[in-house]
């Protein structure tokens, strides 16, 4: 009897740290001016540890070729949770952001929501979408 308890203790700790449920997180990048290069970009969860936007916090990461105009993604049966969208056009297939000598990006770059910051990054917060059982979007424009 006890080992029958034991296995259901197990079983519902099990079954609470699974998701219940899961959708697909579209992404749309808009206003990307040219086919040069590549999209660049990560997927964010809040973490306690990983100050957003740093890209050791991303939990999805992407690269495609960039396509004048929109570029849509879909990531399938994504955890339901709050996400915030990094993304940046790699013109010039460096594989990093261009910055200028003050830190200001020289190609276009883009988070969820068109969130903005003040002097840096957005919040974490301003930039979230949520996904449940229901599909998220995530959409954002190209800044150049």
């Amino acid at each position: 009897m006890n080992l029958n308890r034991n296995c259901l203790i197990l079983g519902v700790s099990l079954a609470l740290s699974c998701p219940l449920h899961a959708g697909d997180l579209v992404v749309e990048l808009k206003g990307i001016r040219s086919n040069d290069g590549h999209i660049l970009g990560g997927i964010h969860q809040k973490s306690p540890t990983i100050k957003f936007p740093d890209q050791k916090g991303s939990v999805m990461s992407f690269r495609v070729p960039a396509r004048e105009g929109t570029v849509t993604l879909v990531f399938k049966d994504v955890p339901e949770g709050d996400y915030a969208l990094t993304a940046f056009h790699d013109e010039n297939g460096s594989g990093e952001i261009d910055r200028n000598p003050l830190g200001i990006p020289t190609e276009g770059y883009a988070f969820s929501n068109d969130a903005m910051g003040f002097m840096g990054p957005p919040s974490f917060e301003d930039a979230a979408v949520t996904v449940a059982e229901a599909d998220g979007v995530a959409s954002a424009n190209i800044k150049y």
